[in-house]
């Protein structure tokens, strides 16, 4: 009988495993106007688009979020619109492979900075319209969560819960860089983000379902010896255990 190589095999049931078993999902991107020189200041190329000449980054399938007050806005891009003038705006200013590094002086006259977050996350069901944000007990929306404490709140009467941990602890339990790690519980599940890029002093900017699957979504941002941005967490993209952020946006200082 004749023996069927293992690599044939592996191929033919790659061929039958369903897509959405065979391809990994496309991972999350967070844009927003503002320096894109690539020098001192300048929020950095997502690593999804490293490989892309910046003509060709994705131009379809934008959200805008935007935090007025207590709630998140969040508007779908017009179908329209096959290439958003603030994505040009930020593309102009990336120089090509190989190419002299842009003027970042010229790049910040022209381009006005807003508070505006454009989000892309092609597989997550994001929901558009006005999504009212967790208040806390200050009566805001923004909190400097306090290190290794267990907060237990509810969005939408779904309990959940939220803990910050640095990334690193010395002998005397004080932390220390590597960015800050957070574990967020519902539905019975932990899900753990380490968000790097040296940013252990993080604080939450808004809590709510944006995504429309019942559970809390984050927006966060961190601030490092080196860096700064701003991040996404989707619970409709996280898995129970450790995950990746659903997307982040980060610039670098000297």
């Amino acid at each position: 009988m004749k023996t069927i190589p293992c690599s044939i095999v592996l191929l033919a049931a790659m061929l039958l495993m369903p897509i959405s078993q065979a391809a990994d999902k496309e991972p999350g991107v967070l844009l927003k106007s503002g320096e894109w020189g690539q020098a001192m200041g300048s929020y950095g190329v997502p690593k999804q688009f490293e490989h892309l000449v910046p003509a060709k980054w994705p131009k379809d399938r934008w959200y805008s979020l935007v935090i007025k007050e207590n709630d998140l806005l969040v508007e779908a891009q017009s179908p329209n619109d096959k290439n958003p003038e603030w994505l040009k705006k930020i593309v102009s200013q990336i120089p090509e492979e190989n190419a002299p590094e842009a003027s970042s002086s010229l790049a910040l006259v022209e381009q006005e900075a807003d508070d505006i977050l454009h989000l892309r996350v092609p597989d997550a069901p994001i929901k558009e319209g006005k999504h009212p944000l967790y208040v806390f007990k200050n009566g805001g929306h923004i909190l400097n969560p306090e290190l290794d404490y267990q907060y237990r709140l509810k969005l939408n009467d779904v309990a959940f819960g939220m803990r910050v941990q640095n990334g690193l602890k010395g002998k005397n339990g004080a932390p220390y860089g590597e960015g800050a790690t957070y574990f967020i519980e519902y539905d019975g599940k932990q899900f753990e983000y380490a968000l790097g890029y040296y940013g252990w002093a993080s604080r939450i900017i808004g809590i709510t379902d944006m995504d429309g699957d019942g559970f809390p979504d984050f927006i966060i941002e961190i601030d490092g010896s080196n860096s700064i941005g701003k991040i996404i967490l989707l619970s409709s993209t996280a898995k129970p255990g450790k995950n990746s952020a659903t997307a982040i946006l980060h610039s670098w200082g000297c």
